[in-house]
């Protein structure tokens, strides 16, 4: 295989030749034909946003769906250039990084109290519809873990700074769905919806315990096990998560990158804290992950019950968790290897120095998202090259 630091290079070179700008997997009403055909109807929406999404050709351009910066694939190009600073002690890679954290702080989403961030397209899904950089969760969690990486590395105060301002729209600016003296839920954007998202809650509380263990405020501290307690308290008795909590409302059920994300948070609550309330569910956790979300060769299953596609997403979301889990048991490192090798064998287009979308049983997704697949292998392959 090509050495992996080079490759890592060859990536995050493409990407940056091409401004990081590019196309995203749900940006289908990023085409103002699209968006016009829809006559503002939520079928219509996820109707059209659903064929693009799963249509095996590259219908974007002949759609005049619009490219651009997606601030989350952002977050992810400067994590791993802050990977490879680490690694090396290169300057210019964490130049790099700051150059595009810089750009990030420039551009939150506009009119609200607190820094936040959302998709650069008009999103429909079951729960809700989301316009072009309206905050959300995810999005905004994903730079404040740049900036709280970045903090680490530089002691530089103003990301700390943000990342605090980045807790308080967690914590002030999103509907509480549910609440109790020892679970606590928030929605996934800025306005009440009927389902929680299961993966956000481990997600926002592991960022705001990294804030924590700089501030030791004591209220990140209970709402971070509060947030996690809710989802830590829905899984099955065979170790899985739902994407949603009721499950009816999503027709997600045990998918491999939602599952990998919930291990990583509890993981990473453990090292920022040393309390290992939730370490027996994650190895549990983990061995469902490794026996029902990934083929032997490495390949990632799309769910616990369905194989196909292959989405390069699986493999980037595997190689990171199993390199976080080799942190505390060295043997799953070469789990991390194996999937990394089926990725780069399978969906690496060298021409390119990308990654290829998606692997079905009989045809290939040959073209590349820009945030989807490269943001996201460029950021496994970071951690994977740091931890070797």
């Amino acid at each position: 295989m090509q050495d992996r630091q080079n490759l890592l290079i060859d990536i995050l070179t493409a990407a940056e030749n091409n401004g990081y700008i590019g196309y995203s997997k749900f940006d289908a009403l990023n085409s103002d034909f699209l968006k016009t055909i829809t006559f503002n109807n939520k079928c219509l929406r996820l109707l059209y946003t659903q064929f693009v999404k799963e249509m095996p050709f590259h219908i974007r351009p002949l759609l005049n769906i619009k490219k651009s910066k997606n601030p989350k694939g952002i977050a992810l190009f400067a994590k791993a250039y802050l990977f490879l600073y680490q690694k090396t002690s290169d300057p210019a890679f964490l130049k790099k990084a700051e150059s595009l954290i810089q750009w990030l702080l420039e551009n939150p989403s506009p009119g609200y109290n607190h820094l936040c961030w959302g998709y650069n397209f008009i999103w429909q899904n079951t729960i809700f519809l989301q316009d072009a950089f309206e905050p959300n969760i995810v999005v905004t969690i994903f730079v404040g873990e740049a900036l709280i990486h970045a903090y680490r590395i530089t002691e530089n105060k103003k990301y700390l700074n943000a990342a605090c301002s980045v807790s308080a729209f967690i914590l002030n600016d999103l509907p509480v769905l549910h609440d109790t003296n020892d679970e606590i839920a928030i929605a996934y954007v800025v306005k009440k919806v009927d389902a929680v998202v299961l993966n956000n809650q481990v997600l926002a509380g592991a960022f705001l315990i990294k804030v924590w263990r700089h501030l030791k405020e004591q209220y990140l501290l209970e709402t971070a096990s509060k947030l996690i307690n809710f989802t830590v308290n829905r899984a099955t008795d065979y170790h899985a998560w739902y994407y949603t909590y009721p499950k009816e409302k999503s027709p997600i059920s045990h998918d491999n990158y939602h599952t990998g994300g919930i291990l990583d948070g509890l993981i990473e609550y453990f090292e920022e804290t040393d309390d290992n309330r939730y370490m027996e569910i994650y190895w549990n956790g983990l061995e469902y992950y490794r026996n029902n979300l990934f083929e032997i060769n490495g390949a990632p299953k799309w769910m616990h019950n369905t194989k196909y596609p292959y989405d390069i997403h699986g493999s980037a979301q595997g190689i990171i968790t199993f390199t976080k889990a080799s942190r505390h048991d060295s043997k799953f490192l070469s789990q991390a290897d194996i999937i990394l090798e089926w990725a780069v064998n399978n969906l690496y287009r060298r021409r390119h120095h990308d990654f290829a979308y998606r692997q079905g049983r009989w045809l290939k997704w040959n073209y590349s998202l820009m945030r989807w697949c490269n943001a996201w292998m460029a950021r496994a392959l970071a951690e994977f090259i740091l931890s070797e």
